[in-house]
């Protein structure tokens, strides 16, 4: 499959505010990723064992939505063990739905981590699918309020999933957008084989420590295309370095409050670093990959 990388011109970084002016002026640290102890505990019930989940799931988890309701995955984390499961389910947020995946990618905002969630099948999970996956890490161990992404790739399908679980039993999950968070289009639109598409990002004042949420709208004759996949990192303004790593978008349609366009990947922006970069990586529906490198502008 041909690549067809695009950059749009870089915007003016060099007013007062810069970009991820950081206290100690230090380079980010790479992100910490550990493997479960569930690689070779497989038969362990995770189910009702220390869990520390506040939310309507069937294992007293937050849920966040997939792909519109198609299928609904269930955060629960163990402290004590500094781990992490998360539950595959299906539209009713209680029978398991098994999927064929390698992992799946825990984001969290607070504290700011990423890791792998490998798959440890519940007993009635057809062989090859995983109806639950597990992970740790140590910024899970003491930290009790959690707001992240839950995404992943199944059948060539990308997924992604806010949730917010907060102290004292009060989660949920959802997706809206207030005035601060309004869509910020960078640059013109980029034509290419019948497609126009816009790059940027929810939010009019992106900070430094914080959350970006990259958008993406892609349109066809004036149409919406909702068959695209999209995904999108942050590298360093030179364009070398990682800083946080890929995630799929999800296709949000048109509301009376927004047009159509995919969302819902966001990333951690690092503090101490001097320039920044969205990463877009687009591919089209029977159509050639595409990459668009967007510099933004960081309070």
């Amino acid at each position: 499959m041909k690549t067809v990388t695009i950059s749009l011109t870089s915007v003016a970084l060099l007013l007062s505010v810069s970009l991820f002016a950081g206290c100690d002026g230090k380079p980010a640290e790479p992100t910490t990723t550990n493997k479960s102890t569930a690689e070779t505990d497989h038969g362990h019930p995770h189910e009702g064992e220390g869990g520390h989940g506040h939310g309507a799931g069937p294992h007293d988890g937050t849920l966040a939505d997939w792909g519109g309701g198609k299928y609904h995955v269930e955060f629960t984390v163990d402290h004590n063990k500094k781990e992490a499961t998360v539950y595959i389910l299906g539209s009713d947020e209680k029978t398991p739905d098994p999927i064929v995946a390698d992992k799946l990618l825990l984001t969290i905002k607070e504290p700011k981590l990423q890791t792998d969630l490998i798959p440890v099948p519940q007993e009635g999970d057809p062989a090859g699918t995983a109806s639950r996956f597990v992970g740790t890490h140590e910024g899970l161990a003491t930290v009790m309020e959690y707001s992240g992404t839950i995404s992943a790739e199944v059948d060539g399908t990308p997924y992604a999933g806010n949730f917010t679980e907060e102290a004292h039993g009060h989660a949920g999950h959802g997706h809206s957008h207030g005035d601060e968070d309004a869509l910020i289009w960078e640059g013109e639109p980029k034509q290419h084989a019948g497609l126009e598409i816009k790059l940027g990002h929810h939010g009019k004042h992106l900070h430094a420590g914080e959350d970006v949420e990259p958008a993406v709208s892609i349109t066809k004759a004036g149409k919406p295309v909702s068959d695209a996949k999209v995904f999108n990192a942050l590298v360093s303004g030179d364009g070398q370095k990682v800083l946080a790593q890929e995630v799929p978008t999800i296709y949000e349609p048109t509301t009376e409050e927004e047009p159509a366009h995919y969302a819902q990947g966001a990333l951690t922006i690092p503090k101490g670093i001097s320039s920044v970069i969205i990463r877009f990586r687009i591919v089209p529906a029977g159509g050639e990959e595409l990459t668009f490198d967007v510099p933004v502008t960081v309070e």
